[in-house]
């Protein structure tokens, strides 16, 4: 293990209402009324660890706490418990006299010839009862407490009624339950009304996630399929998670098949074989053989393989139900071990030759069971060494498991099945096999190990003159190049090289199909190429090859590409509508893989619209589909647009939680890029700008790479907004320009939507009306198709824009147009942005009320989400609105217009030149010239350009932090 020190939670998880609990006990000793609470549960359930929290609480009001412990042995030591709480006492200072006067009293009685049990009771009793301080005093493991600790601590509950003294006693549950004196005490305490007593129990699955998280210390969540295998291995027990991950390490740990895998921890697995060692020597043989079979085991089937008649076991299964080694299952004919760990350190304990015979047994007798399958009887083939039978029932397996969409399972029976080829097995046969292994990987998105079973698959294919097979390996290389980020033009020679080598292939059913796969992999090169024109003939020649073939999902998947082209080419609406009814048909009829991606396809595509309303629309159903069906893929997509609909959403403490399971979990790069778009766009909004870039530069970095514009523009205009909120609007305007330029090149005109209003407000912060309102007009002139998807942006760069020109009617119209059209899109972010700029607009009118209204509004919203921009906007407006700020434009009193002017004279330009480069006539150049000479109160032109430089100067400052005005804030 690298790790250089034990791998521990640093907080207490799944006992939040017990701590709260305890504060609540904590305030009433405070108030001079004593408490007993006692703490029940399993070993290894957190008694201890809890027991400290309550001494915690209590130490910050001001209380002193001591502990008392006990080990095993001490169950034989008169008085052990109030032993070690003498000796606790003594070495804390706040304790002062009373922990030497308690082990004083003790060796005066206990040692003394004529002792007298009561007398020493009552004085350890009055001792501690005596004191007036608020004290807390914790008793552990009281299931090896001897009767006279029990006895002085029932006294003293009774004696301290109206003390503030704080008693807290921690004990197992399963060790209560087989100590008739614990058991007596302890009811006698709780139906007297002298105690109140808390159990214990396991963490969820959830909690088991957030304290696996917390170990790993990595700032994301833990993988989904660590969680996963974590719980499965320690049933929520949090000793066992700390052990587990222990033995693991943080490297380790990180891998789902090595948590699975990994040995019982040895400070666990000794415990375990020292507490079986004290039973009876059937019930060590029934728990090493049952721990043969599994976590949970019929006795029937048992007394199969130990070749013993089931009636024989009924005394030895009994006993190891009353030591919790076993419970009984919902039907008395099984029983569970409780916990997973224990069965592995029982599995690991029986001798190999045992091992392999139980499991030969367990194989022949497991088939008869009810619900019993070829998957069981595979797992005892392969640890009986019986390979050839483990080959034959886990492929069997995975077919059948493969047609049911359970792809987790699939998977791991198809591995079952290569480990376990036969050395004979005809190598057309073994290529076949590799083929529907790589399938099964691609489904739970383990691409890496599907394109290397697809390339050996290949390799094998091409040897032994099998060109179908080897084709269909070339298939699914493609599809995983798209996956993880290979070069559009790398992709476009391989589906073309595809399409070749089909033509030379002799005529089947086969081919006809791989040539729709071919042509689709081309469209979607073509796609990501922007070339769309392109991407719709190709996808039209397969939907009618695809047509005439027996595989109606092969037309219907066909339909969804051409649907989401419809997306592109503006026609949303019907786009979508086509994309879910394809997705509600294939899934009525059982068309698992299609369905799920359509799902996938509708919520992508809404997002790329920037319609996020509709993108939520399915979305959770979506991700319960993709978990029914086992289809990673589309889950973890799915996943990473859950985490964009939330930030759209405004809720950014979801979408950052979304986003970073989503890159925590192994799924493609793509998906892994949409979520850094989430965590980015968050981060931005926050004004955080250094965290963005962490996240958005490696996607950007990734879309280059891959040649993909719909994945890069997305990560770019995060950058420019974490840029503008970070005081930089020249590298805000240099990044929306870029991705101006990018789009217009390759006729993309969906995705550059947003960049309309960051664009036209990095050129105003920077102090550049003029190129605002350029940037406005070229993009208008890009956009083409996607007007009606780039509207509301459209409507707000607009009113930004009238606004800096003095126009505040026409302004106020387009942003209110902007505040609706962002709304309906779901877009919270950019919608309370539309209405700041409203606000601002408002306040020129002189309407205070109505602005003020606006304002309140965002900044309650803003502190919801934590944007400190918006609230730093906000807070600006206000103090507009109430005469302490001046709500201005940089160049005022200048019009928009007026500043070009004066900037083109602080260059040098003659009237003449002004005109030309303006588009306007000489003599309107001059009448520029003389109003804005007349509002400067100057009388040279000289005058001007020095003006001009001042005002340069402080529109660069104001976006590194001072006020933002005009209703072009800086921060935004």
């Amino acid at each position: 293990m690298t790790d250089l020190g034990p791998l521990r939670s640093p907080v207490i998880v799944g006992r939040d209402d017990l701590v709260a609990l305890a504060q609540r006990r904590v305030e009433e000793v405070l108030a001079g009324s004593s408490q007993f609470t006692l703490v029940s549960g399993e070993a290894g359930i957190g008694k201890t660890r809890l027991l400290r929290a309550i001494g915690n609480v209590a130490r910050d009001r001001g209380m002193r706490v001591a502990h008392g412990e006990l080990a095993p042995q001490d169950h034989d030591v008169l008085a052990a418990s109030f032993l070690d709480l003498g000796r606790a006492m003594r070495r804390d200072p706040a304790f002062g006299p009373m922990g030497r006067e308690l082990l004083a009293i003790a060796d005066a009685r206990l040692n003394a010839k004529l002792a007298r049990r009561r007398d020493f009771v009552m004085e350890v009793v009055d001792l501690i009862a005596a004191s007036t301080e608020p004290t807390m005093l914790a008793f552990e493991d009281l299931q090896w407490a001897d009767d006279l600790s029990l006895e002085i601590l029932s006294d003293l509950a009774r004696q301290t009624r109206t003390k503030p003294l704080l008693l807290v006693g921690a004990y197992r549950s399963n060790e209560a339950v087989n100590s008739a004196v614990l058991r007596e005490w302890r009811s006698r305490l709780v139906t007297q009304r002298l105690a109140e007593e808390v159990r214990l129990r396991r963490l969820t699955r959830d909690e088991t996630a957030l304290m696996t998280t917390l170990i790993l210390g990595t700032g994301l969540p833990a993988p989904r399929d660590v969680v996963d295998a974590v719980h499965a291995r320690t049933d929520g027990v949090p000793l066992h998670v700390e052990e587990l991950c222990n033995a693991l390490g943080r490297e380790r740990l990180a891998d789902s098949r090595a948590v699975l895998d990994a040995a019982v921890p040895e400070t666990l697995e000794d415990a375990t074989l020292v507490r079986i060692g004290r039973l009876s020597v059937a019930a060590q043989a029934v728990a090493r053989a049952g721990a043969v079979l599994g976590r949970s085991f019929n006795p029937a089937v048992l007394a199969g393989i130990m070749n013993r008649p089931v009636e024989a076991l009924d005394d030895p299964i009994q006993e190891l139900v009353d030591h919790d080694v076993l419970d009984p299952g919902s039907e008395a004919r099984h029983y569970d071990f409780r916990h997973q760990l224990l069965r592995d350190a029982l599995y690991r304990s029986v001798p190999a030759g045992d091992r392999r015979r139980f499991h030969a047994r367990a194989a022949e007798f497991g088939a008869m069971l009810e619900g019993a399958s070829e998957i069981h009887a595979s797992v005892h083939y392969e640890r009986a060494g019986m390979t050839e039978e483990a080959f034959q029932t886990a492929l069997a397996a995975a077919k059948q498991a493969m047609k049911l969409s359970s792809h987790r399972e699939a998977f791991d029976l198809f591995k079952r099945a290569v480990d376990n080829m036969p050395a004979n097995l005809p190598e057309a046969e073994r290529v076949r096999i590799l083929l529907l292994y790589s399938d099964a990987a691609a489904n739970v998105d383990r691409n890496a190990l599907s394109a290397d079973l697809s390339t050996r698959a290949r390799e094998m294919a091409l040897r032994v003159g099998e060109p179908i097979l080897a084709v269909e390996a070339l298939v699914n290389l493609a599809s995983f190049a798209r996956r993880e980020g290979e070069s559009v033009t790398s992709r476009r020679d391989g589906a073309r090289r595809l399409l070749n080598e089909l033509e030379s292939a002799p005529p089947s059913a086969e081919r006809e199909t791989f040539r729709v796969m071919g042509l689709w992999l081309l469209a979607l090169a073509e796609q990501d190429a922007c070339r769309f024109v392109e991407a719709r003939a190709l996808l039209s020649e397969a939907r009618e090859i695809a047509s005439t073939s027996a595989v109606p999902g092969d037309t219907l998947w066909m339909d969804n590409y051409l649907a989401q082209l419809d997306v592109i080419d503006g026609r949303v609406a019907e786009g979508l509508a086509r994309i879910r009814s394809i997705g509600d048909e294939t899934r009525a009829r059982g068309m698992e893989d299609v369905g799920v991606g359509c799902y996938n396809a509708a919520t992508v595509m809404a997002i790329r619209a920037m319609d996020f309303r509709e993108a939520n629309v399915g979305l959770a159903e979506g991700l319960r589909y993709a978990e029914s069906v086992e289809q990673s893929y589309c889950g973890h997509w799915l996943q990473s647009s859950e985490a964009m609909v939330s930030w759209a959403d405004g809720r950014w403490d979801d979408a950052l939680r979304q986003g970073g399971q989503a890159l925590s979990d192994p799924g493609s790069a793509g998906s892994r890029a949409m979520a850094q778009w989430a965590i980015g766009y968050v981060q931005a909004g926050r004004g955080r700008r250094r965290e963005a870039e962490e996240n958005l530069l490696p996607a950007v970095a990734w879309a280059r790479a891959a040649e993909r514009l719909d994945m890069l523009l997305p990560a770019q205009w995060g950058l420019a907004e974490a840029a503008l909120h970070g005081g930089d609007p020249e590298r805000a305007a240099t990044l929306a320009d870029d991705a101006l330029r990018v789009a217009r090149e390759a006729g993309e005109w969906t995705l550059i939507a947003p960049f309309a209003v960051v664009g036209v407000r990095a050129h105003l912060a920077a102090g550049r009306p003029d190129a605002a309102i350029r940037y406005l007009e070229q993009f208008k002139r890009a956009i083409g198709p996607g007007a009606e998807i780039a509207r509301p942006a459209i409507e707000h760069a607009t009113g930004l824009v009238r606004l800096a020109e003095g126009a505040i009617g026409a302004a106020r119209e387009h942003l209110e147009a902007a505040v609706r059209r962002w709304e309906e899109r779901g877009l919270r972010w950019e919608a309370l942005w539309a209405q700041l700029d409203l606000a601002g607009t408002l306040l020129r009118s002189n309407r205070f009320a109505d602005a003020m209204a606006l304002t309140h509004e965002v900044q309650n919203a803003a502190t919801a989400m934590g944007s400190e921009p918006l609230l730093a906007r906000a807070t600006q407006l206000s103090r507009v609105a109430r005469g302490r700020g001046e709500e201005t434009d940089p160049w005022h009193p200048l019009t928009a217009r007026e500043f070009e002017v004066a900037r083109l004279v602080a260059h040098g330009l003659t009237n003449a030149e002004i005109g030309e480069r303006l588009f306007v006539s000489p003599k309107t150049a001059s009448a520029h010239v003389e109003h804005i000479l007349a509002k400067l109160g100057v009388a040279r032109r000289a005058e001007i350009a020095a003006w001009t430089s001042t005002i340069a100067v402080a529109a660069g400052s104001a976006t590194s932090g001072a006020p933002a005005i005009s209703g072009t804030p800086t921060a935004r």
